[in-house]
C-alpha cells in the first residue's frame, strides 16, 4: 500500500533530511513507509491513515527510523504496548458503532438517536 505526499515528508523531517533524496533513497523510504504502514493496519488500526500529528503517524515514523537502522525487526516487540492500545481502541469503536452508539465529542459514546429500544415493565 502506497503513503501519501503528506506522509511521506512528515517522514523525511522525522528523517531530518534536509536534502533532495536521489531516487532509490526517495523508493527506500517509500517503501519502508509502507511496510510500516500496512504493519500499522494489519496489527493495530486497520483505518489508520498514519498522517502527521496521529499516533499512528508516530509509530510510523519510529518504525522507518529502525528501518533505516536495519532494525525494523525490534519494532514489533518495543512498541506492543502502543500497538495493543491502538488496537484496544479500534476495537471499541467498532464495537459500539456496530452496538448503535455514536461518539459524543470528548464525552464518550452515547446511544444512536432512533436507536434506543425501550424495555417493557
Amino acid at each position: 500500500m502506497a503513503i501519501t505526499e503528506t506522509v511521506y515528508s512528515m517522514l523525511l523531517r522525522a528523517l531530518h533530511v534536509t536534502y533532495t533524496p536521489d531516487e532509490d533513497t526517495e523508493e527506500r523510504i517509500r517503501a519502508e513507509g509502507a511496510a510500516g504502514k500496512d504493519l500499522l493496519n494489519r496489527y493495530a488500526d486497520p483505518e489508520a491513515d498514519c498522517e502527521p500529528g496521529s499516533r499512528c503517524g508516530q509509530l510510523l515514523c519510529d518504525y522507518v527510523m529502525r528501518a533505516e537502522a536495519g532494525a525494523a525487526e525490534t519494532f514489533l516487540q518495543d512498541f506492543a504496548q502502543d500497538i495493543v492500545e491502538i488496537k484496544s481502541e479500534y476495537d471499541a469503536k467498532t464495537w459500539a458503532a456496530g452496538m448503535g452508539y455514536t461518539e459524543a465529542e470528548g464525552m464518550g459514546y452515547t446511544e444512536a438517536e432512533g436507536n434506543a429500544e425501550t424495555q417493557g415493565d
